[in-house]
């Protein structure tokens, strides 16, 4: 049988945003997430917190049909936040990521889905990756040096990560899970539970990003759209401002 085709929206928002726009983001946090955010030691995190969880707030406001600062959150038993009330009746799934400026949100009505974003830097690939991934992954990574091994490790790292966002459960086990460096995507992917996924490297990120979005392997992207838009653009204007266009999905 083939894999149900589902839709898949992108948001890859550059978060890199003057102070008007952070105040703005600001005013559409709840108080739970008003406590998180004053939790964090710096202000460069907490106005990234603020603007990541504005543009979800923003997003699945729109999509849902409530006030972004109304929307509830509850975790399934395996940790996953999904959307309270009428947008879990809607069937929709999401996940965010963020990273030092920019944004990823994917939203499906598919059933679950994990996505990924990361800013390729320097980091001790290969002594992490011999820590925690497959001997074959930190071979490879090993084989490299400098920004190669960086980018190999990223693209690596965001694959895992959007897994276990979609199946849900620790990081640390979603790194032992080989996900083919070698294979851009789709890749079979199979979770410690045993079922089974498909994960997809993105080529719609700017360099010098990498990214990537899981959905089970019962599933398939139907319509991938992506919209690339500022925190400004989005939260001033609105997430479906402008044109989105169809996503590539292997990234070279």
């Amino acid at each position: 049988m083939s894999p149900q085709a589902v839709p898949v929206l992108l948001w890859c928002v550059s978060t890199r945003a003057p102070d008007r726009v952070v105040r703005t983001a600001r005013l559409l946090l709840p108080a739970a997430d008003r406590e998180r955010m004053a939790r964090l030691k710096s202000r460069t995190d907490q106005d990234a917190f603020a603007l990541s969880r504005a543009v979800l707030r923003r997003c699945l406001g729109a999509l849902t049909g409530e006030a972004p600062k109304a929307l509830r959150f509850t975790r399934q038993d395996n940790g996953k936040p999904e959307v309270a009330g009428a947008g879990r009746d809607s069937g929709l799934a999401f996940s965010l990521s963020h990273t030092a400026g920019l944004t990823l949100l994917a939203v499906t009505w598919g059933g679950s889905v994990g996505t990924d974003v990361e800013r390729v830097r320097k980091v001790a690939a290969a002594r992490i990756a011999a820590r925690y991934f497959p001997a074959d992954e930190a071979a490879a990574v090993a084989a490299l040096s400098g920004h190669e091994a960086w980018d190999l490790f990223f693209r690596l790292w965001v694959r895992k990560e959007a897994c276990v966002k979609a199946w849900g459960g620790r990081l640390r086990e979603g790194m032992r899970v080989s996900v083919q460096p070698a294979h851009p995507g789709p890749t079979a992917v199979r979770s410690p539970d045993g079922r089974m996924w498909r994960v997809w490297s993105l080529a719609c990120v700017p360099a010098p990003y990498r990214a990537a979005v899981a959905l089970p392997r019962s599933t398939r992207p139907g319509v991938l759209t992506v919209r690339h838009m500022t925190a400004g653009e989005l939260l001033e204007s609105g997430p479906v401002a402008g044109r989105g266009r169809r996503c590539d999905l292997a990234a070279p």
